[in-house]
C-alpha cells in the first residue's frame, strides 16, 4: 500500500472513530463537542505504534549507527529527520549532540518508544525533546547549551548556583523541520 493511501486509510479511521464517540455521547446526553472527542480518541483511543513504524511505513528502515561509516550515518540521520518532519515528528534541542549520538539515541531507544498513531495530518504534531524530562541533569543540559541570558539569571537566582556555558558541538536546531505555519497558528 502506498503511504499517502496508508495515511488516507488512517485519516478515514480516526473520523469514524470521533464519529461514533460524539454519537455515543449525544446517546447519553453527554458533551457532544467534536473537538472534546478528538482530543479523547487522539490520546485515549488512537491505536498505539511506534514512530520507527512509522518510518518504515514511509520507507526509512534505520540501522544501527555503529554500522554506518561517518558519510553514510550523515545520509541516514538526513533521511529520519526529514522523514520524521514529513509525519508532522519534529526535534527540539539536538545541537548538544554529536550527529551519531543524536542517530543512535533516536534509532535505540526514542523510536522505539509507543507513541498513538495519528495520520501526519492530523492537526496535531509530536515534538521529541532531547535534552528529556525536566530533571536536575536536563535542566542542567539546557543551562549549559541553549538558555538565554535572562534564562540563565533566572536559575541562578532560583537555585544559588549558575551552570557554566559552553558551545554546543552542533548548530543543527536551526536546520530541522518545524510545522508549517498556517493561518490557525
Amino acid at each position: 500500500m502506498r503511504l499517502t493511501e496508508l495515511h488516507s486509510q488512517k485519516r478515514q479511521v480516526r473520523i469514524i472513530a470521533i464519529d461514533r464517540l460524539v454519537a455515543d455521547a449525544a446517546t447519553r446526553g453527554d458533551c457532544e463537542d467534536r473537538l472534546y472527542w478528538t482530543l479523547i480518541y487522539d490520546f485515549e483511543h488512537a491505536p498505539m505504534t511506534t514512530n520507527l513504524v512509522q518510518l518504515q511505513e514511509a520507507g526509512i528502515n534505520p540501522v544501527c549507527a555503529f554500522l554506518l561509516n561517518e558519510d553514510e550515518l550523515i545520509e541516514a540521520l538526513g533521511q529520519v529527520i526529514a522523514t520524521l518532519g514529513d509525519l508532522g515528528i519534529f526535534l527540539l534541542h539536538t545541537n548538544h549532540l554529536t550527529d551519531r549520538e543524536l542517530y543512535a539515541r533516536l534509532v535505540d531507544f526514542i523510536l522505539v518508544e509507543p507513541v498513538r498513531d495519528l495520520p501526519p495530518d492530523a492537526g496535531v504534531h509530536e515534538f521529541i525533546d532531547l535534552i528529556g524530562g525536566g530533571g536536575a541533569t536536563e535542566r542542567e543540559l539546557f543551562q549549559r547549551h541553549y538558555a538565554t541570558p535572562s534564562e540563565r539569571a533566572q536559575f541562578r537566582e532560583e537555585r544559588g548556583y549558575s551552570v557554566a556555558q559552553e558551545a554546543p558541538v552542533s548548530d543543527r536546531d536551526c536546520r530541522l523541520p518545524k510545522p508549517a505555519r498556517t493561518a490557525d497558528n
